[in-house]
């Protein structure tokens, strides 16, 4: 081997949404690699949206209207008809056989010489390190757990793809320098970065998201801001893309929020007490015209403005509560008061519950007007419901909000506050504060409403670990008849910065010793199946460093040291491979299969395999059936009288802001 490819980089082949077209996106790297001179790559990466579509059954636990649906040739590569001829990883989107990913939480081989990320992961690939995240963002989803489990309702198939707070958090722990991140949305806010002028020439409609901060995802920018990889990898948006973000100083985001909690005694950025507001850090000064900024006169404003801010927030808590009641119990009966809207309480009864208004100001002083809380629709969480966000055939999903008819005043928007934190109260009980709640009262709350009881969890500085300033962020868009090959396809060399000792190809994929040692801390605090299970409090930097250390030491002896980081190619096939018999427009959902790569990697790591079902269990499950959904329909009927196991979001209503209506499909 010659000393010009000892000392070369990585040669990396990126791709955007993959789409089931394998066959078409390795013929093009083929070509790719041949023009630049290379006898092939040594990775390929698809930014999501894969579709590991094993047969037709796989297809009903996919959100993608009947009208889109597609086998793909990705069946071919798991039947062992055609091989991949590069190794390949990718995270998950949005569009995803879902129930087969979910066999790979952790990640694994979905076919030969493919894997999947999981939903969030870091691996070596050679001397590169590369750090994933699976999904995409939703507020509303983010601080729960992974409750969606086979045989999939209408909701489930749609939320089961949006990114949790644990498996983020987790990637929060990375302290050394990685080389890679990927994820399947932008991270929030990058496109401020780039050439956001030309971008919204040719994406119009993304300039209103932009604007309104919404484009991208909140979770994704997290860990960009603590990760700083030197390059991130995106797809989603179905453009090509190039940002470079420069990193400034580092604040963790729930720091930022407790500090700005001590500033503002109420929600959304009130405080009639001082005349500053903690903002979070920007990489670059560049403001599209029309973003709200943190500023004195802003902060004046919303106080001026709080009661109807409060009205609005009063009538989404309440549809919030409503939902979730009708998630947890279809069958109870809801004793919803018509009252104007106030600051309430929510006490249990039995199993009803009663909404119960506190004397204080009414909340619509101020010429706010508030839709009669009876009135709330339950079935909000369709894409095309969604605030008008139809963005051409490229639509991107942006966080339901219950509808409301308030006055059009300056918002602030409570969406980049994990959901867990906007149920903190922060009102102090006293003879000056009258709409406080006594502490009495409060024991009797739900515990979403007490005082949190333990200590403020510490969130240090950005370790000393992480050291990169700059990050290159690319988007691609789709492989798809009459695209030039450059909007969907990139192939670069890299070379690591993660301090890895020079290596040599042919390069092997490898688990990361210390994301072992996270998985080893957090493997306790997944729940699974359960949409009423306690979602694990953040303990903090400190505390979560102490435990991944004594991890570590664990991971050293009995993985590394015994040579077993080398990922195994231990594919199985799991399911019924693709019957052309079968119609792609069946009903039928498949069963949940137990993963021997999913117990193997439990076994590895010394962990419980809490997706091991036996046979009496699947088939409890199955018997059961899906648990109802929000509008009380099974999985088969939509509300529209439709076989539409997709739910009704995912094609939009015909017509976008761009006229195509097709949501990033």
């Amino acid at each position: 081997m010659s000393e010009m490819e000892i000392s070369r980089g990585v040669r990396i082949a990126l791709e955007g949404c993959g789409h089931g077209k394998l066959h078409d996106i390795y013929a093009k790297v083929t070509e790719g690699a041949k023009a630049k001179g290379w006898d092939g790559v040594d990775l390929v990466i698809i930014g999501g949206d894969f579709q590991s579509v094993r047969n037709a059954n796989d297809l009903n636990g996919m959100s993608v209207p009947i009208k889109y649906r597609e086998i793909g040739d990705f069946h071919e590569y798991y039947s062992g008809k055609a091989t991949a001829p590069y190794l390949t990883i990718f995270v998950g989107g949005n569009h995803e056989a879902s129930n087969y990913l979910f066999e790979l939480y952790y990640g694994g081989w979905v076919a030969p010489n493919i894997y999947y990320m999981g939903a969030s992961n870091v691996l070596r690939f050679g001397p590169l390190r590369i750090a994933g995240l699976s999904g995409i963002w939703k507020g509303y989803d983010y601080n729960r757990p992974h409750f969606e489990r086979l045989p999939y309702n209408e909701d489930d198939v749609k939320s089961i793809y949006h990114v949790r707070e644990l498996d983020v958090r987790k990637l929060m722990q990375i302290r050394t320098q990685v080389d890679v991140g990927l994820s399947h949305d932008w991270p929030r806010g990058v496109e401020l970065n780039g050439n956001y002028h030309h971008l919204f020439r040719i994406k119009p409609f993304f300039r209103e998201d932009s604007n309104a901060g919404t484009l991208g995802s909140t979770a994704a920018k997290h860990v960009l801001d603590r990760l700083r990889p030197p390059h991130w990898f995106s797809a989603h948006l179905h453009v090509r893309y190039n940002a470079l973000i420069s990193h400034g100083d580092y604040q963790h985001p729930r720091a930022q929020y407790v500090a700005s909690q001590r500033k503002q005694p109420f929600a959304h950025g009130m405080d009639g007490t001082s005349d500053t507001v903690d903002a979070p850090p920007t990489t670059n000064s560049n403001q599209v015209p029309g973003r709200q900024q943190n500023t004195l006169n802003n902060v004046i404003q919303a106080w001026n403005n709080f009661g109807k801010v409060a009205a609005q927030q009063e009538v989404e808590d309440q549809a919030k509560f409503l939902r979730q009641q009708a998630e947890w119990d279809p069958n109870r009966s809801l004793n919803v008061q018509n009252i104007p809207a106030t600051f309430k309480q929510i006490m249990p009864d039995d199993y009803q519950r009663k909404i119960v208004t506190v004397e204080g100001p009414p909340a619509d002083q101020g010429n706010g007007v508030v839709k009669n809380s009876a009135e709330i629709d339950l079935d909000l969480d369709s894409e095309e419901e969604t605030s008008g966000k139809n963005n051409e055939d490229n639509r991107m999903e942006v966080d339901s909000k219950p509808n409301t008819e308030i006055t059009s005043e300056p918002k602030i928007e409570p969406e980049s506050v994990p959901q867990e934190e906007n149920q903190q109260e922060t009102a102090i009980h006293d003879e000056s504060n009258p709409e406080a709640i006594p502490e009495a009262l409060r024991e009797q709350l739900p515990d979403a409403f007490k005082r949190p009881t333990h200590e403020t969890p510490v969130y240090g500085p950005l370790p000393v670990g992480i050291s990169n300033k700059h990050t290159n962020f690319l988007a691609l868009g789709k492989c798809q008849n009459g695209s030039a090959c450059h909007e969907y396809l990139e192939l670069m060399e890299l070379f690591p910065i993660s301090g890895e000792d020079e290596m040599q190809p042919p390069f092997s994929l490898q688990y990361d010793k210390e994301w072992l040692a996270i998985t080893r801390v957090f493997a306790n605090s997944l729940e699974l199946g359960n949409l009423r299970a306690h979602f694990p409090a953040d303990l903090g930097d400190e505390k979560y460093k102490e435990q991944i250390e004594k991890e570590e030491a664990w991971v050293q002896e009995h993985v590394v040291e015994k040579e077993k980081l080398t990922i195994p190619h231990n594919f199985e096939i799991t399911a019924p491979v693709y019957d052309p018999s079968v119609p792609i427009h069946t009903k039928d959902m498949p069963p949940e299969y137990n993963n021997p790569q999913t117990a193997a990697f439990c076994d590895l790591v010394g962990i419980d395999n809490k997706f091991h079902l036996t046979p009496e269990e699947r088939e409890r499950r199955t018997l059961d059936g899906p648990r109802p959904s929000r509008g009380g329909h099974s999985h088969w009927q939509s509300r529209r009288g439709r076989h539409n196991v997709g739910g009704r979001g995912g094609g939009g209503r015909g017509r976008g802001r761009g006229g195509r209506g097709r949501a990033y499909y």
